[in-house]
């Protein structure tokens, strides 16, 4: 077999699968998923018969590298770091957006406590309509325009805070809602198909760390603004949303230095050598691909772990800085506790992010189910303590309440960490196992898991605008339990099918 014949049975999106052509049947062979060197061979005494080696001189040429870097890694890089300044900007606004709008009274705008709450239930929901259509607009426009659109949105939501109108900031809410929900389902797409089996964990690990940076540069930033402040000045404001608007519009032009062309469409799923296509599918399939997927046993198992990390995201992302800049008995430092929130949840976030690259090797074909365990243990500490040290009228109003034990800013940020530690572990084992169970349809399998998400989170923030914080991380101690079993199940359950990865 020389080089051209090769070229010709490999698959053009890199899925490792044989190509059907006019000098090899597809019902003789198949070529082995992540194995270059075995060709089975159904129904011969022969089990399997070696490819020439010249097969994987093509399988080397095809690692493209810029500049001494290897391309795959490079997008995933160049994909992280676009999330952090893009994301990350979004992320450190919605956490301290409930007091940001609390605090602007005047003749154009009138915040209240919980506004930001209900924005941000908007703002999910309308994520949730863009995971659920998400696949079909990457068949249509491709994933890179897609990601690059939606950065746009967030730029354009975050503006909306340089001078607030009622009007402005719902309507903004809509659009990085559809923006963002699309980035995130292509976000599952770029690391699952610039990633080998053994080395999905480590850029799941990477792409999870990079945007955590952000939330820590972010809020540090925050943090200096506020410091020594009890309220937040129409100056500040200005200053803090400008910064966090240029990070953003940076994270456009990262996006677009992704080594991928600009209307590349989403391949096919090769389930057989026979189904292998002569161009990408349309948006009607694409649709109706998720709908089955959704409906996988697998997927069903996944649901409750969809829900759980909803409702942790909620705690982290918005309800618990709230809370801190809500508890007076702080004194002047409570809103500087909002933008110290984030920085001490990033650190939580980078180091569970690191210790999973770390211990990638190990864990990346088993005893996911195990690191899931472990993140719920964390969770459970960290509500315990937040129930002790934490008013429980504090996530929704200011008010000068006494908890059980403080309220203590050490044991407070402390919390933090434990919550960043827990929401890396459960979110990085998830994303792996979604990159390993169905590394052909990731766009699918990932708006799947983001639309039961984004549901969760609109819901949740729906409720923190009345229900106390006990309530709140009761309902998150229930919905633990059942999510880390579903996950477990879902694990065990598709053991033999990751015996290649």
């Amino acid at each position: 077999m020389n080089t051209e014949s090769t070229e010709n049975l490999i698959d053009p999106y890199q899925t490792g699968k044989v190509k059907a052509d006019s000098n090899v049947s597809s019902t003789d062979y198949r070529f082995e998923k992540h194995n270059p060197s075995v060709v089975t061979t159904p129904g011969r005494n022969e089990s399997t018969s070696t490819v020439p080696s010249d097969l994987d001189s093509v399988a080397a040429e095809r690692e493209r590298r810029v500049f001494g870097v290897n391309e795959r890694f490079l997008n995933v890089l160049l994909l992280g770091v676009g999330f952090m300044f893009s994301v990350g900007a979004l992320q450190t606004c919605g956490m301290a957006q409930t007091v940001i709008l609390h605090s602007v009274q005047d003749d154009y705008f009138q915040g209240s406590s919980t506004m930001g709450y209900i924005l941000l239930a908007i703002q999910n929901a309308a994520q949730a309509i863009a995971y659920f259509f998400s696949a079909s607009l990457c068949a249509v426009i491709g994933p890179k325009l897609a990601l690059v659109a939606g950065s746009i949105c967030i730029s354009l939501n975050i503006a909306c805070y340089l001078r607030p109108f009622t009007a402005t900031v719902y309507v903004g809410a809509v659009v990085v809602g559809l923006g963002s929900g699309v980035m995130w389902a292509v976000q599952g797409h770029f690391v699952s198909s610039n990633s080998r089996s053994r080395t999905v964990e480590r850029n799941m690990a990477l792409f999870w760390g990079l945007l955590q940076t952000s939330s820590i540069l972010g809020s540090l930033f925050y943090f200096l603004m506020l410091r020594g402040s009890e309220e937040i000045e129409p100056h500040i404001r200005w200053t803090v949303i400008s910064t966090l608007l240029g990070a953003s519009i940076i994270g456009i032009f990262v996006f677009s230095l992704i080594r991928q062309p600009w209307f590349a469409k989403l391949p096919r799923q090769y389930t057989q050598l026979s189904e292998c296509p002569a161009k990408p599918f349309g948006p009607k399939e694409a649709l109706v691909r998720t709908i089955r997927l959704a409906m996988r046993r697998d997927m069903l198992l996944l649901i409750p772990h969809f829900f759980y990390i909803g409702f942790e995201c909620t705690m982290w992302a918005s309800v618990y800085s709230t809370s801190l800049g809500y508890t007076k008995a702080f004194g002047i430092i409570r809103q500087s506790l909002v933008g110290l929130n984030g920085v001490f949840l990033g650190l939580g976030e980078i180091s569970a992010s690191i210790a999973l690259m770390l211990i990638s090797k190990r864990f990346h074909k088993k005893n996911k189910d195990t690191l899931v365990i472990v993140g719920m243990l964390v969770h459970f500490t960290a509500f315990y303590l937040i129930y002790l040290n934490i008013p429980s009228l504090s996530s929704t109003t200011p008010n000068d309440g006494l908890s059980f034990i403080g309220p203590n800013p050490y044991l407070a940020l402390f919390c933090t960490v434990l919550l960043g530690v827990g929401d890396a572990i459960w979110t990085n084992q998830l994303m792996s196992y979604l990159g390993c169970a169905f590394p052909y349809d990731c766009v699918s399998a990932f708006a799947v898991y983001q639309f039961w998400t984004a549901i969760t989170n609109s819901g949740s923030f729906g409720y923190s605008t009345r229900l106390e914080l006990p309530y709140q991380l009761l309902i998150l101690v229930i919905t633990a339990v059942p999510a880390a079993a579903g996950f477990c199940l879902a694990e065990w359950g598709s053991s033999r099918n990751f015996q290649n990865f």
